[in-house]
């Protein structure tokens, strides 16, 4: 149920608003503090900085957020935290809706300014994605093209770098009708270059593909700006912790992490300025014991190191 900022004898004559979904400065300190905690418990498990994610957004009312992330964004400074990137919107509506697209391209706009607000240098993007059984590839090219180049316009006004990230999908000459833009290499180079973007690689997703990825990654020299870390079983995005394989524990993956190491070395990653590595992990169904918790992050952060050993 929404939230709004204030009672409206008007509208609440046939429908009375309950007092806890009035905003109130006691709720955004509130929702300020769950954030920070969470980065606390980042920088205590060994995390140099956090991403932010910023999806979901009301694009016609950013008041309420705006007050809530520059709350989030003053503490955790103040405790040393760093946030290097954050994540645009992604939850993508049918992009044969004109009137539901258009309100999507207003949710990233609205997540670029608040990007600028807290000056986080790089936001990751989704490409517009749609099964290759409905159009080819140049059609879904072009018309990321369209769709992106104002939002990359406003970012760059703003002093922001988008990264294009690469999909889940199916290599396009093995399956046809199940290659999604944006799921190869090819993809987001050329969109990146078209765009003058970075890229994002999505190693858990690039897994899901079928990819090879060294192979991938060279084709990206000098283009991989941020890193999303996480492993999988090839079939599910689970975003599991690295190198935590299948045998030694029931949330491992099957990522060859030595050839992603090769592929890192392949396209420059250590020599590109302002590099972020992102370990991108699920902690919904982690219970809510802050020890437990503390331990997962932990284990996340001796994975990164480990990668960081192979590079």
């Amino acid at each position: 149920e929404p939230l709004i900022a204030y009672n409206n004898p008007i509208f609440e004559k046939d429908t009375p608003i309950a007092k806890d979904r009035i905003v109130t400065d006691d709720y955004l300190d509130r929702v300020g503090e769950a954030l920070v905690e969470g980065a606390v418990l980042a920088k205590e498990a060994g995390f140099d900085g956090v991403d932010l994610s910023l999806d979901e957004l009301e694009p016609d009312g950013d008041d309420i957020l705006r007050s809530v992330l520059y709350s989030f964004g003053n503490r955790a400074a103040a405790r040393g935290l760093t946030i290097p990137m954050c994540h645009l919107p992604y939850f993508m509506p049918n992009p044969d809706d004109g009137m539901a697209m258009a309100r999507f391209s207003r949710e990233i706009a609205c997540g670029i300014r608040m990007a600028a607000m807290l000056k986080i240098p790089d936001a990751v993007i989704h490409p517009i994605v749609r099964h290759e059984s409905k159009r080819c590839r140049d059609v879904w090219l072009e018309e990321n093209i369209r769709f992106l180049t104002p939002i990359r316009d406003l970012a760059g006004k703003l002093g922001i770098t988008l990264c294009m990230e690469n999909m889940t999908g199916k290599p396009y000459a093995t399956h046809p009708s199940e290659a999604v833009f944006g799921s190869t290499a090819a993809d987001i180079l050329e969109l990146s270059e078209r765009l003058d973007a970075m890229v994002c690689w999505d190693f858990g997703h690039a897994n899901i593909t079928g990819l090879c990825q060294s192979v991938e990654l060279e084709k990206l020299r000098g283009k991989v700006r941020c890193l999303h870390i996480h492993d999988n079983d090839g079939v599910s995005d689970s975003h599991r912790i690295p190198f935590e394989c299948p045998e030694s524990t029931p949330l491992g993956g099957c990522v060859d992490w030595e050839d992603a190491a090769e592929g890192l070395r392949l396209c420059d990653f250590l020599t590109t300025s302002n590099r972020c590595i992102n370990l991108e992990l699920k902690t919904s169904d982690l219970p809510a014991d802050r020890s437990v918790r503390l331990s997962h992050a932990a284990r996340a952060v001796y994975a990164a190191k480990r990668l960081a050993t192979l590079m």
